[in-house]
């Protein structure tokens, strides 16, 4: 299916900013034992709140079912499905969502990393860097939805 229907330039490069922030913060938010008082300036005490209960106990994994599926999985996957659903309303085409959702997996895994590398109380988790590419997915998925449906009203409203 050709897009036709797409938000103008200026809406999508302004997306496509909030996009990069989005990514920006959650860099912050996975690495934050290195640059804590940054994080404290733009993000306020909300930041040690969040980032000591992560670390309060070596683990990250705090337990909400009989599944496994802990706080920080589902914190990791909306962090990074908010990402691939902004990165792919910014560019509005199947190869750019492609593309990006490529671009947004590969920074979430790098993030994954890095955390392990360079912070002193994270670590790398196989279910966060699962739960990360779940949440691209999901966002990805998202996008091509709500593509097909405004490319769907679109063409329906034209004929008219």
């Amino acid at each position: 299916m050709n897009l036709r229907h797409r938000p103008p330039i200026l809406l999508r490069a302004a997306i496509g900013l909030v996009g990069c922030g989005i990514v920006l913060a959650n860099a912050a938010l996975l690495l934050s034992d290195r640059a804590p008082g940054a994080l404290r300036l733009i993000f306020g005490d909300s930041v040690r709140r969040i980032t000591a209960r992560l670390d309060a106990d070596g683990s990250t994994e705090l337990r909400l079912d009989a599944r496994g599926i802990g706080s920080d999985s589902i914190v990791h996957f909306g962090l990074w499905a908010v990402a691939a659903l902004i990165a792919g309303l910014a560019v509005w085409s199947w190869i750019g969502l492609a593309s990006t959702s490529i671009v947004v997996a590969g920074a979430s895994m790098l993030l994954e990393v890095a955390q392990g590398r360079y912070s002193s109380t994270r670590a790398v988790e196989a279910s966060d860097a699962a739960f990360n590419l779940l949440g691209v997915a999901a966002g990805t998925l998202a996008v091509g939805c709500l593509y097909v449906t405004v490319e769907v009203a679109g063409r329906a409203l034209a004929r008219r």
